[in-house]
């Protein structure tokens, strides 16, 4: 990872993601306000199952480092009531798939006016740490870890909302989360060089949409 300086973001990898809330909240004080890109809510009980990816955002409101967090990409078959359940009672803001449209369905916000919607929720009045997790299974078509979703967002819609997202929130870090290669394919062949290009191209866009851009 790239230290957090005047012009760059921090840049952070996990692997599986089961110690996400411990790695954003590590050699941190300061209050978070989390955007994700990831079809799962990752705010589980703390008691299932002890820590695990699945419940890194409900560890930083636990131990009292999340302020504000947001999620965009949920799928409703993926998703528990309890969880959701959960978002609601600690306000956090949240979109399904289902609510956004791609094609400009009538009634739906399109998926820009969401993100623009995502990152006025985690306006705050300064003095906060800002960051944006993407999730690899947010996206369709890529191997993961553990949860791949039936329904995600193409490669394209990814890069533009972690764009749009950088413009905007200015955040201190980019976390990219759950992409692992199939071991049986070469690194640099078939699917694997595909998945390592793409979050190639999520790290050089959020570096130059950070670069230059003072951190308040």
């Amino acid at each position: 990872s790239s230290g957090i300086n005047a012009e760059y973001g921090d840049i952070l990898g996990l692997g599986y993601g089961v110690h996400l809330g411990r790695t954003i909240a590590r050699g941190t004080t300061t209050n978070l306000t989390l955007g994700n890109l990831d079809c799962h809510g990752d705010y589980k009980s703390l008691e299932e199952r002890g820590a695990h990816s699945g419940n890194g955002f409900s560890f930083l409101n636990a131990i009292g480092c999340l302020k504000k967090y947001a999620v965009l990409g949920l799928t409703p078959y993926e998703n528990r009531e309890a969880m959701m359940e959960r978002l609601i009672t600690t306000n956090c803001w949240y979109r399904f798939l289902d609510d956004i449209t791609v094609i400009g369905a009538t009634g739906r916000p399109t998926l820009y006016q969401t993100v623009v919607d995502m990152t006025r929720a985690l306006e705050t009045d300064g003095g906060e740490v800002p960051g944006l997790c993407v999730d690899i299974d947010v996206t369709e078509d890529l191997p993961t870890v553990s949860c791949p979703a039936t329904l995600g967002l193409t490669r394209l819609q990814v890069h533009e909302l972690t764009q749009e997202f950088t413009r905007y929130n200015k955040p201190f870090f980019l976390l990219i989360a759950e992409g692992m290669p199939d071991p049986h394919t070469p690194l640099n062949e078939g699917v694997n060089r595909t998945l390592g290009k793409y979050q190639s191209t999520l790290v050089s866009c959020f570096l130059t949409n950070c670069i230059s851009v003072p951190h308040i």
